[in-house]
């Protein structure tokens, strides 16, 4: 059970990287909770909004796992320190209104206004990882199939362990991230055409891939009660956008290239 919990609070921690770890059962995992997050109200503002978000995550065994955060995917390579295998993500759209589906404050901004919708993205691809020890190094590969039509790469490393420093065991896991990205990624998101130009004022920019963003990200998971079905997940992070998103005026002008999130959930396990 505390296998499973661990997996779930990666999945909100390291929402770029696929953790696709065993389970401990052959049989279906049924994760239900719900949570606060707290984050920029878009990819590079420099204002944030709190958002009331479900925590549902379905798994089989050591082989299937599906959820909002960690999307769908599935062990095609399942050894004991290797896994590799398809995966598919879904990425919400990014409203030039502003409107947050999930905000329950300060979801409201006119930043976008003139930029025009990004679509709801499906990315498909594959992951693999391999477990050195605590450590874990991962990697994802998508391309968006609707939305932003771009190539997503995704790069980590994480150290986990179980700490009973402050009393009950905590839970914790923790390590760097980048991201790499292609031309029509940043573009759909940074990029400002003539027309946009003129109903946004933000000046023409014409926006190309590379290295993304990079930082890090941290969980924290308590155990809240004997047979570990109960949990609190805490988790944190930090990216620094870089590259031509960095540069893009809609984040000089209007945002920050430094982005934070803060969050908590409590879910169940069903197993």
């Amino acid at each position: 059970m505390v296998r499973i919990i661990l997996i779930g609070a990666a999945a909100l921690a390291f929402p770029a990287i696929a953790v696709a770890q065993p389970a401990p059962s052959d049989g279906w995992a049924v994760t239900l909770g719900a949570g606060a997050l707290y984050s920029p109200t878009y990819e590079g503002d420099d204002d944030y909004s709190l958002k009331l978000l479900p925590n549902v995550q379905l798994r089989y065994g050591d082989r299937f796992f599906a959820s909002v955060q960690e999307g769908a995917g599935y062990n095609l390579v399942n050894g004991e320190t290797l896994r590799a295998g398809p995966i598919a993500r879904i990425r919400f759209s990014r409203d030039e209104s502003g409107d947050e589906t999930f905000a329950i404050s300060g979801g409201e901004t006119g930043d976008l206004r003139g930029l025009g919708d990004v679509d709801t993205s499906i990315e498909l691809g594959g992951f693999v990882e391999y477990e050195l020890g605590a450590a874990t190094l991962s990697a994802e590969v998508r391309q968006a199939v609707s939305g932003h039509d771009g190539l997503v790469a995704d790069i980590g490393a994480r150290w986990s362990g179980v700490s009973t420093a402050f009393g009950p065991p905590v839970i914790w896991s923790a390590g760097p991230r980048l991201r790499l990205v292609d031309d029509p990624y940043t573009s759909a998101y940074f990029g400002v055409t003539p027309s946009q130009a003129a109903a946004s004022g933000l000046p023409e920019y014409e926006a190309g891939g590379g290295l993304h963003s990079y930082g890090v990200g941290a969980t924290a998971i308590l155990p809240l009660s004997r047979d570990g079905a109960w949990s609190a997940v805490f988790l944190a992070g930090y990216d620094k956008l870089s590259g031509d998103a960095a540069d893009a005026p809609l984040v000089q002008l209007r945002g920050d290239e430094d982005q934070a999130t803060l969050g908590m959930f409590i879910s169940y396990t069903f197993q």
